[in-house]
């Protein structure tokens, strides 16, 4: 079952076709002046939420749940999270979540700079083995790969196959807390605080071991008023000498550069390296990849929103600002490494990073339900195309004239909605 990432407001809607235009898996249609949603072919970019003047798209989230009365609640932070309070340190951050209500709150710096670590060394076997093509794709954004599985299957090998940090993360935390705290394991609940949508949806967790180890994601937009309101009562407080204390956050910066385009690969030694951001950028790219250009890159870092996860639906503050503070962090803490190669290097060899899920196999959760075109319907689908002669204008409530040929062809449209063909 393919999770519903947008919902619909019918009463906002005005069927302008904003939406329609904008959604780039055409999973969005216009029929008597109301948005139709088919969410099988959806993959969390938000493009329809930006576009929308009406508000009449919005994420549609779980529930942040109450924290249950002998449980012991753990927040696994995304680094972008820093970044939305300008003035403050990720440590206040941190502290901040613990006067929420959050017994832990779990910075990713390290196992951002391990993920990096095993990147690294993918690209270098690579270069030796050639177990995959280049260029190599950053496996970080979910929303790039439901875009790839969905528009670009061909490219699905070019995916490194590691884990992401919130699941290297993830997997060894709940085991460590309960041990430490002397609790079962069921009673230690993990929430993954984040600025992207469709990790908040439920039943996406199988996408690439994402969040397969966490109980409840939550939108950084949620809980900002309310962290906001935490942190300010800290500025009354005096200075706190030992800040890090019950914390595991790295004093380097590259857990917010993470947020930012181009963080991820900043922290790599790769030299042939790029990074994209924005969804249009992002297609432009992997049909040039299709194409067979960029075989001289090694390694290109896709985000779907613009200026990285700084852009995601589920921030809180400008992008640009969240970005100003991401570079005052640079000059703040540095970018160095904090690990020990040799360290990571036996993690490594033991396979710890590597993901269980063959980047093919995500074709399965993008199974259409649509029966596959027979020769004949294609023929009638081009005559149809001739005849309408159109400009891809959308007034016929569908993305563009093969698209509403299509739909004509399958009955799930009438020829006569073409303004043209009446």
């Amino acid at each position: 079952m393919v999770p519903e990432f947008i919902s619909f407001t019918e009463k906002f809607c005005t069927g302008c076709t904003q939406c329609v235009r904008a959604c780039p898996t055409k999973a969005i249609r216009v029929h008597n002046n109301k948005a139709v949603f088919l969410e099988e072919l959806c993959i969390g970019c938000g493009e329809c939420i930006r576009v929308c003047q009406e508000g009449a798209v919005s994420s549609s989230v779980a529930p942040i749940e109450p924290f249950l009365k002998n449980k012991l609640n753990a927040a696994i932070v995304s680094p972008v999270l820093y970044a939305q309070f300008p003035g403050f340190t990720p440590a206040d951050v941190l502290t901040g979540l613990k006067q929420m209500g959050f017994d832990h709150a779990i910075d990713l710096s390290y196992y951002i700079e391990m993920f990096q670590y095993a990147a690294d060394e993918v690209v270098a076997e690579n270069q030796k083995k050639h177990h995959y093509p280049w260029p190599l794709i950053s496996p970080i954004c979910p929303v790039v790969i439901r875009l790839m599985v969905l528009n670009y299957p061909n490219l699905l090998n070019h995916i490194l196959p590691l884990k992401r940090p919130v699941t290297l993360l993830g997997g060894e935390l709940r085991k460590k807390l309960s041990e430490e705290h002397g609790v079962a394991e069921e009673d230690v609940v993990l929430h993954h605080i984040t600025p992207c949508h469709s990790k908040v949806v439920p039943d996406c967790s199988g996408l690439m071991n994402e969040l397969g180890f966490v109980d409840q994601a939550v939108g950084i937009n949620r809980i900002y008023p309310e962290l906001l309101a935490c942190m300010e009562q800290l500025k009354e407080k005096e200075l706190n000498l030992f800040p890090n204390e019950h914390f595991s956050f790295v004093p380097s910066t590259r857990g917010p550069l993470w947020g930012m385009s181009g963080g991820e690969i900043a922290g790599m030694r790769t030299d042939g390296v790029i990074a994209v951001s924005g969804l249009k950028e992002t297609r432009a790219y992997l049909e040039k990849i299709e194409m067979g250009l960029f075989g001289e890159i090694q390694y290109i870092e896709f985000r779907a929103c613009a200026e990285g996860c700084l852009g995601g639906p589920l921030t809180a503050i400008d992008r640009y600002m969240a970005k100003s503070t991401v570079q005052k962090f640079i000059k703040m803490f540095g970018i160095g490494r904090r690990l020990p190669r040799e360290k990571i290097r036996q993690l490594y060899d033991k396979g710890w990073f590597l993901s269980e899920l063959e980047p093919a196999a995500l074709i399965d959760i993008y199974d259409s339900t649509k029966n596959a075109l027979t020769i004949d319907e294609m023929k009638q689908i081009e005559k149809l195309i001739t005849r309408i002669h159109g400009n891809d204008c959308a007034a016929c409530g569908a993305p563009d004239c093969r698209t509403f040929a299509e739909d004509v062809v399958r009955g799930e449209a009438s020829l006569t909605d073409c303004f043209k063909m009446r």
